[in-house]
């Protein structure tokens, strides 16, 4: 099976929703998930724009994009080459604080995993939707996908692929616990799912600084908080049929209306994606 699509799927912050039992910073609060996707016959080519980004960023000797170990400059140049390139970009960001506190009837209360799998849920419905649309508009059928987890400790990938393949089973059967929306069928298979460390692929690198120039945007309470990085970012995001803005879809903000209200001074990136307060 050949996937017409290579998602490469990174975090940043972390994804714990347990209750704070001592004062720690406010930027735990907030967590950022995000995937970058490349057609096939791109794919290729996000090594050059690695060695692009090298160039920008003035090293001598190339090597793996780290967002966190950039300077606030060259954060800024590395998204302004990532803008610029052939990919789509899905953030899912949430303010944790709310989700300590919601709970759901059919769910119960969320737990870490829960909620890990819960924003993972919401990423991939919308990754999924954008590459069924894809496929639709070329005139084929639903075409897969694989799915890059860069590698993280703490994570079970086995438990995540066991989840993955029920919500795919649930989608199929119509039998969704969740039903409000759903990943589109044919797109994610077990077989093109993998977990692979960071600094092994191009793909990997630009979804870290999907994630991590959002997760600075968002989290005001961050030493060296800004929004221009994402910002540059914002041209990238996948939008929804012939929508004008991001939000709801290619930027996803997290608590919904009906669970709470994310800080008024952590709005702005998400005002800049089309939210309205």
């Amino acid at each position: 099976m050949q996937p017409a699509f290579h998602v490469y799927i990174d975090e940043a912050g972390d994804p714990g929703v347990k209750p704070k039992l001592i004062d720690i910073p406010h930027w735990t609060d907030w967590f950022v998930i995000s995937a970058v996707v490349i057609s096939s016959d791109r794919e290729a080519e996000a090594v050059d724009w690695i060695r692009e980004m090298n160039a920008a960023i003035r090293r001598s000797t190339p090597a793996s994009i780290h967002y966190r170990n950039l300077s606030d400059t060259n954060r800024r140049h590395v998204c302004n080459v990532l803008a610029e390139k052939p990919a789509r970009i899905f953030v899912v960001a949430s303010h944790k604080d709310t989700m300590r506190r919601h709970w759901n009837p059919k769910l119960g209360r969320a737990n870490d995993k829960k909620f890990y799998n819960w924003c993972l849920r919401l990423l991939l419905e919308r990754v999924t939707q954008w590459c069924a649309s894809r496929s639709q508009k070329a005139g084929l059928e639903t075409q897969p996908a694989r799915i890059v987890f860069s590698e993280r400790g703490g994570h079970d990938y086995d438990d995540l692929r066991t989840y993955l393949r029920r919500i795919e089973a649930q989608t199929l059967t119509k039998s969704l616990v969740l039903d409000r929306n759903s990943i589109a069928p044919g797109v994610i298979y077990e077989s093109l799912c993998t977990v692979v460390p960071h600094a092994n692929l191009a793909g990997l690198q630009l979804a870290d600084i999907a994630a991590s120039a959002f997760f600075q945007a968002v989290c005001t309470a961050l030493p060296r908080h800004t929004v221009e990085p994402a910002q540059a970012l914002i041209s990238r995001l996948a939008r929804q049929g012939r929508r004008r803005k991001p939000a709801g879809f290619g930027l996803m903000m997290l608590p919904f209306a009906h669970q709470g209200e994310i800080p008024q001074s952590d709005r702005a990136i998400f005002q800049l994606g089309g939210y309205e307060f």
